[in-house]
């Protein structure tokens, strides 16, 4: 189990989260969401960095490790001589302590790590590597594994591909391919001159650089569908080269439901990227609904990671944005059908919406209906996919609220995951809909009085 704990960071006084395979996230605007799911990005990142640096042959001790957090935490999160003094640290194995503290005591910047973490055989077989590693050599491509293995091991993390999904991913969708590299080109100077800044005048730039990966990413997923056109070219390549009959049944659960949250059918030709109406009509993409528009890339994600079975690990801003409940139950069982294909998939959410909390509750409580009673499987399956069902083991939740937090920050960021029934505390879920029913009660109140003054 991995896990964070932050202590006076921005505006986080304290909170102490669990990094299960699903995390969510819910509060109020600006209540601490996007800062936590940035900060676990930052300590899950840190695998790569230490893979590149390795790869690059630029790895000399266990102290450039320390250099390698330093550089990249002020390029995110700007100078630390803005901060109070903070504490955060990242467990990746909670049983095994194998962690990284960062502290700012004193206006000063101390990454530590423990012991298990990376010194020892980690650290002797890096530097192995380091000395052996050549691509042109016979033995590049085993190095390459053999230095991914370790990465891997080291900081507990074994996913191919890792993205944050950024809220207005509509930008990647709305404007034309040349405000897009312009927009682009913009992003990277910025970043690249944040860079080569002093400490003391670095800037905070984690959105830019969420932005450009997300960018990327995006060109990316268009090129693959600019190839096969659409989601069933793809998936008729993919059946061709691949036999497995229970993958290809999944897919086609997966792509009926993205008709569904999509209202038609995506294509992309030469004229551009369209939704294909049901009366045989369409509209480009950059006219489309802003729901279709902010859900089609990470639709596409979820299809191209499960159809290509990829390792991967996701932080997903608002997914339900501008989508209609029903359209926002269906997302949320795709991403669940996304962590359930692979034992080494994570998905991370930050939300507004109650409503999403209710649908994971209901796949918690299915998952759990069956594991008391196998019997009932088959009736749960014609209410809810079985493939989208979550284990209690592989959920965590916590609800952030500053109003509540005591002068110790206690109190900030509640588990919402009920001990005794392993689902989503009820309390906190009618905790909504009594406000909106209080509210109306109040208002029957007085138009009962008013007409009984007449």
């Amino acid at each position: 189990m991995q896990k964070i704990v932050i202590e006076n960071f921005m505006a986080i006084r304290h909170a102490e989260i669990e990094v299960n395979k699903v995390l969510v996230l819910i509060g109020e605007q600006a209540s601490g969401k996007s800062t936590i799911a940035k900060l676990i990005y930052f300590f899950k990142s840190l695998r790569d960095e230490m893979f590149n640096d390795i790869y690059n042959s630029v790895y000399e001790n266990s102290d450039n490790l320390l250099a390698i957090i330093y550089v990249k935490f002020q390029d995110f999160f700007g100078t630390t001589r803005q901060f109070s003094d903070f504490e955060i640290t990242y467990y990746y194995d909670v049983e095994n302590s194998k962690f990284i503290i960062l502290t700012n005591k004193d206006q000063t910047f101390s990454p530590t790590y423990s012991y298990d973490l990376l010194i020892n055989k980690f650290e002797k077989d890096a530097l192995r590597l380091n000395k052996a590693f050549s691509l042109k050599t016979n033995n590049g491509e085993k190095h390459i594994k053999e230095l991914a293995s370790l990465t891997n091991k080291a900081f507990d993390s074994y996913h191919d591909s890792s993205l944050y999904a950024i809220a207005g991913r509509n930008a990647t969708v709305g404007y034309s391919d040349l405000f897009e590299k312009y927009l682009f080109a913009n992003i990277q100077n910025k970043i690249e001159q944040n860079k080569r800044n002093s400490p003391e005048k670095k800037e905070y730039t984690i959105d830019e650089y969420l932005m450009l990966d997300f960018v990327e990413h995006t060109d990316k997923i268009k090129s693959i569908f600019k190839k096969y056109g659409d989601f069933e070219g793809l998936i008729d390549f993919h059946s061709n080269s691949n036999s497995n009959n229970h993958t290809e049944s999944s897919i086609s659960v997966v792509y009926e439901t993205i008709k569904k949250i999509l209202k038609g059918d995506y294509k992309v030709d030469n004229q551009g990227e369209k939704i294909l109406l049901s009366n045989g009509k369409y509209v480009h993409l950059n006219n489309a609904s802003s729901g279709q528009q902010e859900s089609i890339r990470i639709l596409q994600d979820i299809f191209l990671a499960l159809i290509e079975q990829q390792k991967v690990f996701r932080i997903i801003e608002e997914p339900e944005a501008h989508l209609f409940p029903e359209a926002q139950k269906q997302m949320i069982e795709l991403l669940a059908i996304l962590v359930n294909a692979d034992p080494d998939n994570q998905v991370i959410i930050t939300t507004h919406s109650p409503y999403v909390l209710t649908v994971f509750n209901n796949l918690l409580f299915a998952n759990r209906v069956i594991e008391k009673n196998p019997d009932t499987r088959e009736e749960v399956s014609k209410i809810i996919d079985i493939q989208s069902l979550i284990s209690a083991d592989d959920f965590a939740a916590y609800s952030l609220n500053p109003s509540q937090a005591d002068e110790n920050g206690k109190g900030y960021c509640v588990n919402l995951i009920n001990e005794r029934t392993q689902v989503i505390d009820q309390n906190y879920l009618d905790t909504v809909s009594e406000e909106l029913s209080n509210d109306f009660r109040t208002l029957y109140d007085l138009h009962t009085k008013s007409f009984a003054r007449k």
